[in-house]
């Protein structure tokens, strides 16, 4: 990375063709588990489109493949992602969590299923967030959610304590599955069979 990163510092200053052709808009922010400092990964418009949201194609496939009485899409796609804001790189390009950038770019007919909006689902401030979040989703019928573990964690206790209810099926009957990402689910794994009892969910 460190030999990377004078092209990473111009590409934010509006140069093209360097790393990639054409030019770089965004950059995902890293959590900075390798060293002290964040590093700033450039995304592409093809990397955006033919990694991270084929991704997501495959792993529907595979669901489905493998669950082909699935009603994911009669309910709606809850997406908790973190947030943008405008770089260090010249202000010339925007930087954030990989999962703020997709929910950025995602194609148009992603927002027909997807909640909630993205004036919300960007919303720098997380605990306004899991507010604004839990009061705009306990009355739709949703189906499915995708994020990382640790995240939802906190989404999930903020809306059994805002509901009064004792796990999540009393709020949301139809959840059936968590596409999750990010960490290692294995230590999540029985807290979230507490919180969401039965056999209908997958992980």
């Amino acid at each position: 990375y460190d030999d990377l990163l004078p092209y990473v510092e111009r590409l934010g200053n509006g140069e093209q063709d360097l790393l990639w052709p054409g030019k770089t808009k965004w950059f995902a922010r890293s959590s900075g588990t390798t060293s002290t400092k964040s590093k700033f990964i450039p995304m592409s418009h093809e990397s955006l489109f033919d990694t991270q949201y084929r991704a997501i194609k495959d792993i529907l496939a595979i669901y489905f493949k493998n669950n082909p009485s699935s009603r994911i899409f009669n309910g709606k796609a809850l997406t908790l992602g973190g947030s943008h804001n405008i770089n260090q790189f010249g202000n010339k390009a925007l930087c954030g969590d990989l999962s703020a950038i997709m929910i950025e770019n995602a194609p148009f007919y992603a927002e027909i299923v997807r909640i909630p909006g993205k004036k919300i689902a960007l919303k720098d401030d997380f605990e306004k967030k899991l507010e604004l979040i839990t009061k705009s989703t306990i009355d739709q019928n949703v189906t499915s959610f995708s994020g990382t573990p640790s995240w939802y964690l906190s989404l999930i206790k903020y809306i059994l304590n805002y509901t009064g209810k004792s796990n999540l099926t009393e709020v949301w009957p139809n959840l059936e599955v968590f596409f999750h990402g990010g960490i290692s689910f294995s230590t999540y794994r029985e807290i979230y069979r507490q919180l969401i009892p039965g056999n209908q969910m997958h992980y």
